[in-house]
């Protein structure tokens, strides 16, 4: 099926959105949106996407401008640094940054869809919870300090992207976190933003794994953003995710590279 500029752009539009309410979640954090460009330096040095990155906001900025602006950016911070980039809007920052010898730490496949899901049958001995008190968000922060080890993502780092507990209780912002009995197993939020929504950090428990749980979080996250009023639901797929994703009735419209520039000093 062929997906409509307006939806690509939608769904961009949320990407870009998560790495303004990431920083929001993060203690302390500087994020700069300026003359294009979008910089935030995380809570800590850690290089990592949605931590110390950057992503081009108008293509008009070239990449000479963008490269160097990072670079004096978070030279002066003393920090490494991720680029994020489109293929579908960055070509040009991508051969960039591959003439000058760097290929990809990352290359993964954004993922789009337009309908809400049938509701998830929840098996017996299992219930799910949105995120409405603290004590959910911390749950879902430890599911997943747990599950994204398995893509190299340290847990104690993986707690660092959620300093501030309190501010995914917000309005821009919905999490599930699936139970059984009193083990909290599985989780997934979803990012709000206008027309569309996207669902971040789908995690489950290696013990609740292959069980159906992530998909049942799945389903809710995703149709969570189309209640809140979105056209458009999305996701930056890992390669575990990907194959339910596709299930599901995700679909690809781009890819999402990171590169992950040596540190300098400016």
């Amino acid at each position: 099926m062929h997906v409509t500029q307006s939806a690509h752009d939608l769904a961009d539009q949320n990407l870009i959105e998560a790495i303004r309410e990431h920083a929001r979640w993060q203690a302390p954090c500087e994020s700069v949106e300026e003359s294009g460009l979008l910089m935030v330096a995380g809570a800590n040095a850690f290089p990592a996407a949605f931590r110390n990155c950057m992503a081009r906001l108008d293509s008009a900025v070239s990449p000479r401008e963008a490269l160097d602006r990072a670079r004096d950016f978070f030279g002066r911070r003393g920090r490494g640094y991720t680029v994020m980039l489109r293929d579908s809007r960055d070509a040009d920052l991508d051969q960039a940054l591959r003439s000058s010898g760097l290929t990809p730490s990352a290359a993964v496949p954004c993922m789009l869809i337009e309908c809400p899901l049938p509701e998830p049958a929840i098996p017996p001995g299992v219930r799910v919870e949105p995120f409405r008190e603290l004590r959910h968000v911390r749950d879902a922060v430890e599911i997943n300090a747990q599950a994204y080890e398995v893509l190299k993502l340290p847990a104690a780092e993986a707690r660092v992207y959620f300093g501030r507990p309190e501010a995914l209780l917000s309005s821009r912002v919905a999490g599930f976190v699936a139970y059984r009995g009193t083990q909290a197993v599985s989780t997934a939020l979803t990012i709000f933003s206008g027309r569309s929504a996207g669902v971040y950090w789908v995690g489950t428990a290696g013990a609740a794994q292959r069980t159906g749980l992530g998909e049942i979080c799945t389903r809710l996250a995703t149709n969570a953003g189309f209640q809140h009023g979105a056209s458009v639901v999305t996701l930056q797929a890992t390669p575990f995710g990907e194959p339910l994703y596709r299930k599901l009735g995700y679909r690809t419209y781009d890819r999402l590279r990171r590169y992950r520039p040596p540190a300098s000093s400016a």
